[in-house]
């Protein structure tokens, strides 16, 4: 009897003890709002320079629509498709350096200006390519369907182009691709252009330089549907800007800022231009890294420290924190929320699970 009594109390403890630790940690997610865990890494670590980033460090990347495989261009170029369950990777190309990409989650596509300065829509899984136009464009962007880019030379025009599409592929046939129109903007899109994923709204961060008023940085927003900007947000710093993103919902527009060799976050409400987020005075002096999570929710961002930090976007608070010992060069949510990538300066990619809580 008495070894059956110790037993059930045994039992009972052990009961209190999980519920304990259950109740424990549903706390203490409510109170981190979120968290983060190691998955696994992709690449094998290299020691960071300091004259300039490695080659294979990740300069943009991007998952796959069913968060099966990462698509990244390394600094030296090269583009890569690692496969997210058997972290392999395959080489896809090459691209110039300092040349821009854009990727198009919902068709598989790469919107890129190639060697030869021809500006194309290459497609991942079956390797066929689509000219759309030519000339020394500075950037571009893709719409998630494939059907709508936008390109800027660095001057003070955005042309708008359609694409024909066929079968699931862009045609390479006389009037499968049009030029829609060419938006004039205030000053010079020198520091990035930016489609929505549904291809609603067009963003474009704009520069200048006059003596006596130093650096001025906009982002104007368009309709795709318009002439005229329905916004001209003004970041209020005197430098350029290393990201510009909507959010998947097309609700907000995100970017980052530096000032006073500090870095900052910037996130408007695209319509009613009501800020979201306001941050400044990193340590750091770029905040190299911008990421929505799918559902919108959060924003994470990574900096020159090795700073990551995911802010919750209804409360403008930060909640989860990690810091490496190296710097921050992207980031990317997978589409079905359970990773987030995040390329660090000695060339690895670190996944993590992530979890909200929401």
């Amino acid at each position: 009897m008495r070894t059956k009594k110790i037993k059930e109390n045994g039992k009972v403890y052990a009961m209190k003890n999980l519920l304990v630790f259950l109740l424990f940690n549903m706390l203490c997610l409510s109170v981190q709002g979120a968290a983060l865990e190691f998955a696994f890494q992709l690449g094998e670590k290299q020691q960071p320079r300091l004259d300039e980033l490695l080659p294979d460090v990740a300069r943009q990347m991007a998952f796959s629509k069913h968060s099966t495989k990462l698509i990244t261009k390394g600094m030296g170029g090269t583009v890569v498709e690692w496969d997210v369950q058997s972290r392999q990777k395959r080489v896809i190309g090459n691209i110039h350096t300092k040349r821009w990409f854009s990727y198009a989650t919902g068709t598989n596509q790469l919107f890129v200006r190639k060697a030869d300065d021809n500006i194309t829509v290459l497609s991942i899984g079956s390797g066929d390519e689509t000219q759309l136009t030519h000339g020394q464009y500075e950037s571009g962007s893709l719409s998630t369907d494939g059907t709508l880019a936008v390109l800027s030379k660095g001057d003070n025009e955005v042309e708008v182009w359609r694409i024909v599409r066929q079968n699931s592929e862009a045609v390479n046939t006389n009037g499968s691709a049009q030029k829609l129109k060419t938006l004039q903007t205030n000053f010079p899109v020198r520091n990035g252009l930016t489609l929505s994923d549904n291809g609603q709204f067009i963003a474009a961060a704009e520069g200048s330089y006059r003596d006596g008023e130093g650096h001025r940085t906009i982002i104007e927003i368009w309709n795709t549907t318009a002439a005229d900007p329905i916004q001209v947000l003004d970041t209020g710093e005197i430098l350029g800007i290393w990201n510009l993103l909507f959010s998947p919902d097309a609700t907000m527009v995100a970017v980052d800022t530096q000032k006073n060799a500090q870095s900052g976050i910037r996130v408007w409400e695209v319509g009613t231009g009501r800020q979201r987020l306001a941050k400044s005075g990193f340590e750091a002096y770029w905040t190299r890294a911008l990421a929505f999570s799918p559902t919108s929710d959060y924003l994470a961002s990574g900096d020159e420290n090795g700073n990551l930090r995911v802010w919750d976007l209804s409360e403008g608070d930060s909640v989860a924190w990690e810091t490496y010992l190296t710097g921050i060069q992207a980031l990317a949510f997978s589409p079905d929320d359970e990773y987030l990538a995040v390329a660090l300066w000695d060339a690895t990619i670190q996944i993590l699970h992530w979890r909200s809580k929401k």
